[in-house]
């Protein structure tokens, strides 16, 4: 026995001696550690922080998503269940889901559905979509001599026309229906707007004269975008479209349910609105909702887990050990041991975070089985042993190198993912690896004082009972039955072991039937980004990416530039407008505008349209409502509508001025743009963006396309001079789970190198050491033919899983070696078939196994299902192979050295 189990020891008689005091002072540790997490030990939901931001690609993908929060949104996706409806309805649903979302502060930070074209003011051709481009453009040159009409100052036509800019739109549609009917046709809709829009002025004289003003770009609704609606293709099936509100719950990432509650209730709002509109389907998904959903499928699958799975470990020992009190004092140990465990959370990390919420499972999976070794240890002394000192020392001379070792193995393998760039899988090693010392600290202390106080009833064996003398059977061929079936087996399997891969899908890690993980797909959320704070750089850089394959197109303010560019080329296309103020109505000149309106209406509704003549006699009615009629003169209404109408016409004037405009705009200021445009192109800093889109066809959820893609916008940009970074989704998803990959690597090996030493450390042999590690070398590729087999492939879940299986798995050589070396030291205790030993073997990889499968069986986070499967799997796999290997190997040399003592 050496100094450290030595001093080990000495702890265990002083626990003995001192029960009561060792459980108050252990309940006590308990006590203040349970109250300093609960009122200290924070739950950060951010998944941007399960990565260090010391990370240079992840360290540029923050200072993007900070630069340029909308890649931060949720956002409510609304598709029609057939055909699609008309833009009528689109509009509804997209203003009655928006006008709900914004009465709901308390949840929501902001609702952006659209940028209107009121909005742009002379910017709206810059921003025109570029399949409307030329259409738009020759519209406008079209309507250049009606526009001439209305907004210039009137000449000698003023006898046939009329002088009032309503009067001549009036005059000169009454002079088409005959001598131009196609052009009389056509502008029916135009028509229609503007009597509409000035029947309405008339009919709410309280109203600010803006909102009376007619929005023009309905003329071209032949879709939501033309309204400025965030209307887009369906990234699944383009040939579908979808409208898109964006979100910005309020976010809250101190809590497990903050964020949830505040994205159940926008879904609830949403489909509220939505019952309303049975033509559209209606969901919400964006990163605050797969967070959302992914925190809560996370916490409740943990939850479910850990308390099925104490029961089923619970249940496992009172039968296995065939007592319910030893049962009941490991479940009080372990008990400790977590609240002891949060203590050390609180003091080491300071908070939880979606990965280390399951450090419980880790504790009750792994910490019990050192448990376990104390008590059925301590179940066969205590039948040979009346005094607790006998039992106590015995106890531990033989089972406290083993557990120890085990432990210290386990607690490395998971305290060397703390080396890695991935904080989430480092805060968990660190709580998990320190919760494991604290297990096995609770089994030499918590234990031996429940069981000194309230020891279990079981009948001493008399002397000559104890230990049986048996002598060890010839060492025959049966003994290599065993090992020979286990190696035909992994030779057999040799081809399922290239089956499995590795899956860097981020997206099947979900859980699969979620709305916000079958939504995401649809939107165009994969790109690369280009940032400077110089536009001649972005230039440069998207002349760079121009012909790359894997690219399919880039958005940027340099394309604003381009269509100025463009304008100032076709400058003399554009008809010459000279706008003048136009001439005020008096009131006598009500009863012959309100004669023209109905004129004209009749003409319209002898050309069949019965929209532009409807529009007309309301505005006739408005007008004649105001004293236009002889019968009814009212000089003070008169004048009243007059005014009225002369303000109105001044503001459409206006209005078309404007529109005007947008064909000879000034140079582009960034902050005359609404701000859900502004804030896509430029920063609140000064720097701007160029998106940078794949090609058709380039699913980027794959490695291989992702790769491809970031690949090729990287080498192109490499020789483009300037400052500027390269980040977005894209390439930080590209890097980040590759060095997430990496990390995992390297935590094996770690994990490896330090099992190796403890355990040469601790047996000081080179052929033990390898003899106990060989449960490695022959369980993990019997779990890789089980994956391929199964169809499993590794992930960034289970890929986790490696290092833990090599900290955890190794326990069961180590475990065999020392029954063995116990055999050889004391010959009175023989290894018998079926050992004490060996059922509390067994009893281990059972609680293994079944806590963390149960991950797999109830779980619905595709990621923890597939951890929870390789964990059980790969347990299974190292105790099959302890079992069916190691262990007839070392009781065939047992019996080859009773052979030669003989």
């Amino acid at each position: 026995m050496g100094t450290v189990q030595r001093r080990l020891s000495g702890l265990v008689l002083w626990v003995i001696g001192r029960p009561r005091t060792t459980l108050a002072v252990a309940v006590a540790a308990m006590a203040v550690c349970v109250g300093a997490a609960w009122f200290n030990l924070g739950v950060s939901t951010d998944q941007n922080r399960l990565f260090s931001p010391d990370a240079p690609q992840f360290k540029a993908y923050l200072s993007f998503i900070e630069r340029f929060p909308e890649n931060e949104a949720a956002y409510v996706v609304v598709e029609a269940r057939g055909a699609p409806p008309s833009v009528g309805r689109w509009v509804a649903v997209a203003d009655g889901l928006t006008a709900a979302l914004r009465a709901m502060p308390d949840r929501v930070r902001l609702v952006e559905c659209r940028v209107t074209p009121r909005e742009l003011g002379v910017y709206g051709f810059l921003f025109e979509e570029a399949s409307k481009r030329d259409g738009t453009f020759a519209d406008f040159v079209r309507f250049g001599d009606l526009l001439k009409v209305i907004g210039q100052k009137p000449g000698l036509d003023r006898l046939v026309l009329g002088r009032s800019p309503l009067e001549r739109l009036m005059g000169t549609m009454a002079v088409a229906a005959t001598a131009r009917p196609g052009e009389f046709a056509q502008s029916a809709p135009l028509v229609a707007l503007v009597a509409e829009s000035a029947a309405d002025a008339l009919r709410r004289p309280e109203a600010p004269i803006g909102e009376t003003l007619a929005d023009f770009t309905s003329l071209d609704n032949a879709t939501p975008r033309r309204l400025g609606y965030f209307y887009e293709p369906d990234a699944s099936d383009p040939t579908r479209n979808l409208l898109l509100i964006r979100v910005y719950p309020k976010t809250n990432y101190t809590s497990l349910t903050a964020l949830s509650e505040a994205v159940e209730s926008i879904r609830e709002t949403i489909r509220r609105v939505a019952t309303g509109f049975p033509e559209f389907r209606v969901g919400l998904t964006g990163r605050p909702a797969l967070e959302a959903d992914e925190m809560r499928t996370t916490d409740t699958d943990a939850h479910r887990a850990e308390v099925v799975a104490m029961a089923v470990v619970f249940i496992g020992i009172a039968v296995m050990l065939r007592s319910v009190w030893l049962a009941t004092v490991a479940a009080m140990a372990l008990a400790v041991a977590i609240g002891w465990t949060f203590g050390w959370a609180t003091v080491a990390v300071g908070e939880l975070n979606l990965l280390s919420i399951v450090f419980v499972i880790a504790l009750i999976g792994i910490g019990m089985d050192y448990l376990v070794q104390v008590l059925a240890r301590y179940r066969r002394e205590a039948k040979r042993y009346a005094r607790p000192a006998a039992v106590w020392t015995r106890v531990f001379r033989y089972v406290s190198p083993p557990i120890f070792t085990a432990c210290l193995g386990a607690a490395g393998a998971f305290l060397a993912s703390a080396l890695t760039d991935f904080r989430g899988a480092a805060e968990l090693g660190i709580i998990a690896g320190g919760g494991l010392l604290l297990c096995l600290l609770a089994g030499y202390t918590v234990l031996p004082a429940l069981l000194t106080l309230w020891p279990m009833k079981v009948a001493v064996l008399e002397a000559g009972e104890r230990f049986k003398e048996e002598r060890a059977r010839a060492a025959g061929w049966r003994s290599w039955a065993g090992p020979a079936v286990w190696l035909g087996l992994l030779v057999a399997a040799i081809p399922l072991m290239d089956r499995g891969g590795f899956d860097p899908n981020l997206l099947t890690l979900q859980a699969p039937n979620l709305e916000s993980v079958k939504l995401v797909r649809k939107l165009q959320t994969w790109s690369a980004v280009v940032m400077s704070k110089d536009l001649p750089t972005l230039r440069r850089a998207r002349v760079a990416l121009a012909g790359a394959g894997a690219v399919g197109s880039t958005d940027s303010l340099l394309d604003a530039e381009d269509r100025a560019a463009w304008l100032a080329e076709h400058r003399g296309e554009l008809p010459e407008i000279a706008w003048a103020t136009p001439e005020a109505l008096g009131a006598g000149d009500l009863a012959g505008l309100a004669e023209r309106a109905r004129n004209l209406a009749g003409r319209y509704e002898r050309a069949g349209d019965s929209a532009a003549a409807r529009a007309l006699r309301e505005l006739a009615a408005a007008i004649a409502g105001g004293g236009a009629d002889a019968a009814r003169q009212d000089e003070g209404a008169g004048k009243a509508v007059a005014m009225r109408l002369n303000e109105w016409q001044a503001a459409w004037v206006g209005q078309l001025r404007e529109l005007a405009r947008q064909f000879t705009p000034p140079p582009l200021e960034v902050s005359k743009l609404p701000a859900e445009l502004a804030g896509h192109y430029v920063a609140d800093d000064g720097t701007y963006a160029l998106y940078v889109h794949p090609a058709a066809g380039m699913d980027l959820w794959q490695a291989g396309p992702l790769g491809e893609f970031v690949e090729q916008v990287e080498s192109r940009l490499k020789g483009v001079s300037g400052d500027y970074g390269v980040t977005g989704i894209a390439p930080n998803i590209h890097h980040t789970t590759g060095a997430i990959a990496k990390a995992f690597r390297d935590a094996t090996l770690i994990a490896l190198g330090l099992i190796a030493l403890l355990v040469w450390i601790d047996l000081r042999s080179v052929g033990q050491t390898l003899l106990a590690i060989s449960v490695l070398a022959l369980g993990l590729p019997m779990l890789l033919a089980m994956m391929g087999l199964s169809g499993v492939k590794w992930n960034f879940a289970n890929f986790f899983g490696l290092p833990i299986l090599i900290g955890a798995g190794h326990e069961y050589g180590v475990f065999m070696i020392h029954r063995y070396r116990e055999s050889i030291h004391s010959p009175r205790r023989v290894w018998r078939w079926w050992d004490p030993a060996d059922r509390a073997l067994l009893l281990c990889a059972f609680i293994t196994s079944s806590s963390f499968g149960f991950f797999w069986l109830l779980g619905h986070h595709a990621g923890l299902r597939s951890l929870g499967w390789v964990m059980a799997v790969g347990t299974a796999c190292i105790y099959g192979a302890a079992v069916a290997v190691l262990r007839p190997i070392l009781r065939w040399r047992l019996r080859r050295l009773a052979a030669v003592k003989d």
